[in-house]
């Protein structure tokens, strides 16, 4: 992706749909081709976290979390899953083993520091999670599950809120979405140097391109999705959404998918080659719905997006060469939000 190319991609208006229940599902061999294994789901409401099979959509595992510690993102890595215990007592990232169901361990953090979306290098060898009760990020080394910092991500200031921090695909630079400051910076995941700082306002969440050269930048509130020039530090506007917030790209990054945080519970399905987009419905159930985080398979074939709300609260399949056909919903009663895959 060269940048000529990329700036001249055009916001393509009025292209906007509305996904339609599925009469079928995905057979479990065609969903195997697309994704495999474990689909977890964190749960705010039930203070659980919950493995469904990808392939079939049954429960696996269902594992309780701390008391009331509305565990809200998780990530896997090295047949362990992160769990950001955002609100627990103290607040924690809950180490999880994958085969077991057993909380291996707790990495707690200060009362109010909130460790919120978590990430995971490719490879899996360091974790992220924003604390986005501070300005601070907490790394941690899967080899030994030790805590590197937490960063600063800003030693001059105090008025930040790190809403997320997304690794560069050699895991030598960490991007940390600094809510808020209105900051994006980059900053050395094993020390916390800091490379750079820049200015984007209202920035949330990150989603950066294998070549390191960009990333697509959702500034919830001011219903923009951007992208940034990660070489100049530069940023522009691309797309008027309503409260853009997770992101997930395909391993070709030709489609984007983006958590909306409006009612009903909807996902914006995004062709990063004209920005032309669609929206999904998430949910056909009663009362107010609102989407939680959502999982990608490399692919581009199916993502599965969690919502909260109405009277079936749970996550949605969607299958994107079916014209975005929600063709599955996995029920998960509370709040599930955090949304990630599990390899064997």
């Amino acid at each position: 992706m060269t940048r000529s190319h990329l700036v001249a991609r055009v916001l393509v208006a009025g292209i906007v749909g509305t996904s339609v229940i599925g009469a079928f599902t995905l057979s479990t061999e065609t969903r195997l081709r697309a994704v495999n294994d474990t689909i977890w789901v964190a749960n705010r409401g039930a203070h659980t976290i919950r493995g469904f099979d990808a392939a079939t959509g049954e429960v696996v595992r269902t594992i309780a979390m701390a008391p009331n510690s509305q565990p809200g993102d998780l990530a896997y890595a090295k047949g362990k899953l992160y769990v950001s215990e955002e609100f627990g007592a103290p607040p924690a990232i809950a180490i999880v083993d994958v085969e077991s169901g057993t909380v291996l361990s707790r990495i707690t953090f200060p009362t109010g520091s909130r460790p919120h979306h978590v990430h995971a290098s490719v490879g899996g060898n360091l974790i992220s999670a924003g604390l986005f009760g501070t300005d601070m990020v907490a790394v941690i080394d899967t080899r030994d599950d030790s805590l590197l910092g937490p960063w600063d991500s800003n030693t001059l200031t105090t008025n930040g809120r790190v809403h997320a921090a997304v690794f560069s695909k050699d895991g030598n630079t960490l991007y940390l979405a600094n809510e808020g400051a209105n900051e994006v910076s980059a900053i050395d995941p094993r020390t916390g140097y800091t490379f750079w700082r820049m200015t984007v306002p209202a920035v949330h969440e990150l989603a950066v391109t294998h070549d390191g050269k960009w990333a697509y930048v959702s500034r919830r509130t001011a219903n923009k999705l951007g992208v940034i020039n990660l070489e100049n530090q530069t940023f522009q506007d691309v797309l008027s959404l309503g409260l853009p917030d997770t992101m997930q790209l395909s391993a070709n990054e030709k489609l984007l998918t983006v958590g909306l945080r409006t009612s009903p519970a909807q996902l914006a399905v995004v062709d990063t080659s004209t920005f032309a987009f669609e929206l999904v419905n998430l949910s056909t159930s009663g009362g107010a719905t609102i989407a939680g985080h959502q999982w990608t398979s490399p692919s581009g074939r199916v993502t599965f997006a969690a919502f909260e709300g109405g009277t079936a609260p749970g996550v949605a399949v969607i299958d994107h060469r079916a014209g975005n056909q929600i063709v599955q919903t996995l029920a998960y009663p509370g709040r599930p939000h955090g949304v990630d895959r599990a390899l064997p």
